[in-house]
């Protein structure tokens, strides 16, 4: 669901954004039909009201050699989370995302890998902290943004 404060133009500045974060206000206002300052006012407008976060980059993890994804699904308990809440902070391991859900104790964390050791070393450190499944990902079969619709 879309918030009513935006209009066509607020999505298709985000589209944009989502395509090329280092797209040009000059470019950008092009593409949306806005002045290089409109479109940096409402850039800087959507920055404000939180809907715009951040900038970041999709790095190609196999390029730097972390071709093996997994999935591990963590089941908690009270006394393990908060230290496994500080593992997942202090980890060495490359982490992508970290999600709880379903309740308090239940997390799946999103990880790549170098090797299929790393990705095992990975699991030999979580069942530590609760019951663990791994999910070896074989591929991505999609990816959207609500924002992308």
């Amino acid at each position: 669901m879309i918030p009513k404060s935006l209009d066509d133009t607020d999505i298709k500045i985000i589209s944009e954004l989502r395509k090329n974060g280092r797209i040009s206000m000059t470019e950008l206002g092009k593409r949306v039909y806005l002045t290089s300052q409109a479109a940096k006012n409402r850039l800087e407008r959507l920055q404000d009201l939180g809907i715009v976060q951040r900038y970041t980059v999709n790095v190609n993890c196999p390029v730097f050699g972390y071709a093996i994804h997994g999935i591990f699904e963590l089941t908690t308990t009270e006394e393990t989370k908060p230290s496994f809440l500080h593992f997942v902070e202090s980890t060495e391991f490359h982490i992508l995302h970290c999600y709880e859900v379903d309740g308090e104790h239940h997390f799946f964390i999103d990880a790549h890998f170098d090797s299929e050791e790393s990705m095992a070393a990975l699991g030999e450190a979580l069942q530590q902290f609760g019951d663990l499944v791994v999910h070896p990902v074989s591929a991505e079969i999609h990816s959207q943004h609500p924002v992308d619709e």
